[in-house]
């Protein structure tokens, strides 16, 4: 699953810098480098994971599991730390100081603290995009908000995972690829309206 969501946040990533090529927009820039880093992220934890299945848990090859979601994490910190800056830059508030209070780390692998750094990013990130589809009620802001959502409920997922079943993973990478396909869609419509 994080091969798919890494393709589908590449595809997004470049969906969003045609947009930024055509708009010059901040916004759309801030987008595209936040869904290139978390592509990346993806990336390196997936190939990290399927190295350690391959040689089937050797104990030589364990730290690359870690390793590979302490890299994901990192970039999933970035990613959102530049749309919460992107949607600060756009309101002028100073909820600043408070994003950049959350960017120190724990690089612990499913650790509740990560979990609720990035679900606090999100949170964020949703509510602004919230504000913005009560305004103006469009669907390309419909698709935006419920992305955010979708991730939101995707870091709850994880967060629930670090606790308790691990079926929450699944459900938590699900919740993902639907919020990366919703960005995706709105891309897709935004750069070629039909």
């Amino acid at each position: 699953m994080e091969f798919i969501a890494f393709i589908i946040a590449i595809a997004v990533s470049y969906q969003a810098l045609k947009g930024y090529r055509l708009t010059n927009e901040r916004t759309v820039l801030y987008l595209h480098l936040s869904f290139l880093l978390l592509g990346a992220g993806l990336a390196i934890d997936g190939l990290a994971n399927l190295i350690v299945l391959l040689v089937r848990f050797h104990r030589a090859f364990l730290f690359l599991s870690s390793l590979g979601y302490s890299i994901n994490f990192v970039a999933q910190l970035v990613a959102y730390g530049l749309l919460v800056f992107a949607y600060i830059q756009q309101t002028r508030t100073s909820v600043s100081q408070v994003a950049m209070a959350a960017m120190p780390a724990l690089l612990f692998e499913h650790n509740p603290v990560t979990e609720l750094i990035l679900l606090f990013l999100l949170v964020y990130i949703a509510t602004q995009t919230g504000i913005n589809y009560s305004v103006n009620k469009s669907a390309i802001s419909s698709f935006v908000f419920g992305a955010f959502v979708s991730l939101v409920i995707a870091h709850l997922f994880f967060l629930f995972f670090t606790f308790s079943a691990p079926v929450f993973f699944a459900l938590a990478q699900i919740a993902q690829l639907f919020g990366f396909l919703l960005l995706l869609a709105m891309l897709l419509r935004v750069n070629h309206p039909l």
